[in-house]
């Protein structure tokens, strides 16, 4: 694709006489009626890859009347200030490049920001008061549009798109981000108020020096067919988008998180969770998808499918507050494309911290190390079909789910006593056997319970060093679906550091 050319190639073009150009500028047609398709040629624009065009282009989207569009015939349009869309109004170019690929000489189409650009952003959304606007800020459109920040100087950061305050049902369709200084797309907050329900179909976040998709609060946010490749920190950073959904999306070699949810999602009126369906990741270097998000809303991942993510420097998934529904997942580990690096990810899903809920059911997780790692506090409930496998992806060992399965516990021993539920049985088992080890510190012992009733006569006393105490310590005690597993963890003496409880289960 030529985009770094500077000429554009020939055409026919036929210029309005002098005296219907005031007409076209004004918004009317030479019949006097408002035209609601404005060309930005007519307005001055040059699209030749060397003229600045900005006061151009926000001629041309000041004089759109409401529901009217601004056409970007094809060509490299330079700009050295934010572009600002009214509410209402659609800038619409001939076509997008969803990637770069060399080679390809297909006429360019983009906006490309001088290196003498000053601004906050590229293209800026604003709310009614900042944009002076006498109507609600809503229905702005960007359709067919390729944003190239690759002339930027590196600071300031420089968004692609920002929109901050009351801006509601944003459209973006076909619409590429790529290079810029700061985040691809920021959503963020403005006297108190958020943007609302928007609309982003096959959105590209290519290689911008901050998040891809930022979205800080807001509600009812829908993404499909969305793709965050290169950036440099997280591909999708999502701070509490209650009420949303995100199907057919990939996260692929971001620096940080591939998806990210996080923030607080309240329990109030109006708070909810999000669904993600259908989404891939690969190599990105901390988690695929990270889940560290505060609240009670659920927060719902479907068909995820990941790759090679965290590099052995992070886990796979982890999870906090949110009750997280985990379902048909899988996980494909291996080397980067060049074959360097160790296989990864270490673990596939991997619960840590104060988790309070995560459920999972139905998954293929496949790892270096652990398909399923767990050092919660929280629940952990593991369906009939979720198998695990270690080992190269040729030759990779295999545990079904029939098989016995070890759940994982670490467990900070507090001064007093306390009981952690640690497992719901999601079908008829067998617990064979609830050991453990203390990590430091002297005098811990624990006790596990079924449904609040000792499974244990007398407290089972832990020692170290850090060896599994020999022997089971519960002997086949029968769980019925939806029966609790609890450890009670006691510190004798002393503060030992933590304990670490590992569950056997035989046909879950």
């Amino acid at each position: 694709m030529a985009v770094g050319r500077s000429s554009r190639p020939s055409r026919t073009r036929i210029s309005a006489p002098s005296s219907a150009a005031s007409r076209l500028a004004s918004g009317e047609s030479t019949a006097g009626s408002v035209r609601d398709w404005l060309n930005v040629h007519d307005f001055g624009a040059q699209g030749d890859g060397g003229t600045d065009d900005t006061a151009a282009i926000q001629a041309a989207l000041a004089t759109a009347p409401m529901g009217g569009i601004v056409y970007l015939p094809a060509g490299a349009y330079r700009t050295s200030a934010p572009l600002t869309i009214p509410p209402a109004v659609t800038l619409m170019g001939t076509h997008t490049n969803l990637m770069t690929v060399p080679g390809l000489t297909d006429p360019p189409c983009y906006i490309k920001p001088l290196p003498s650009f000053a601004g906050a952003a590229l293209i800026l959304l604003l709310d009614a008061a900042a944009g002076g606007y006498s109507t609600i800020s809503a229905e702005h459109r960007i359709l067919n549009v390729m944003i190239d920040g690759q002339d930027l100087p590196a600071l300031p950061p420089v968004d692609g798109l920002s929109a901050k305050g009351n801006i509601q049902n944003v459209g973006l369709r076909d619409f590429t981000v790529r290079q810029c200084t700061g985040n691809g797309i920021y959503c963020g907050e403005n006297e108190g108020i958020n943007p609302y329900s928007w609309r982003l179909h096959r959105v590209m976040l290519d290689n911008n020096c901050g998040h891809g998709l930022s979205v800080q609060v807001m509600t009812d946010l829908t993404m499909g067919d969305c793709r965050a490749i290169g950036n440099w920190a997280s591909g999708f950073s999502i701070v509490n988008a209650a009420n949303s959904l995100a199907s057919m999306c990939r996260a692929e070699w971001n620096g940080n998180h591939g998806i990210h949810i996080t923030g607080d999602w309240a329990d109030g009126t109006g708070a909810g969770g999000i669904l993600l369906s259908g989404r891939s990741t690969d190599r990105n270097g901390w988690h695929g998808v990270c889940v560290d998000a505060a609240g009670t809303p659920p927060i719902q991942i479907s068909g995820l499918h990941t790759r090679r993510d965290g590099r052995n420097g992070g886990l796979g998934i982890a999870a906090a507050t949110t009750p997280v529904l985990v379902s048909n997942m899988t996980c494909y580990p291996g080397t980067d494309d060049n074959g360097s690096q160790t296989s990864s990810p270490q673990y596939e899903l991997a619960v840590t911290g104060a988790a309070t809920l995560v459920q999972v059911d139905d998954a293929y997780l496949h790892a270096a190390t652990q398909g399923l790692y767990s050092t919660s506090t929280g629940t952990l409930v593991i369906g009939a079909g979720v198998t695990e496998a270690t080992g190269p992806t040729d030759a990779p060992v295999r545990t079904p789910p029939v098989a016995t399965s070890s759940k994982g516990l670490v467990i900070t021993a507090p001064a007093g006593a306390a009981t952690y539920v640690i497992w719901r049985a999601p079908k008829a088992c067998t617990v064979t056997a609830v050991r453990g080890y203390r990590v430091g510190g002297s005098g811990a012992s624990i006790n596990a319970q079924k449904n609040v009733a000792d499974l244990l006569a007398t407290d089972l006393p832990l020692s170290t060093p850090a060896t599994w105490l020999s022997g089971p310590s519960v002997q086949n005690a029968t769980f019925n679906a939806g029966d609790t597993l609890s450890v009670a963890v006691r510190s004798v003496t002393g503060s030992p550091a933590a304990v670490t409880v590992q569950v056997d289960v035989q046909g879950v």
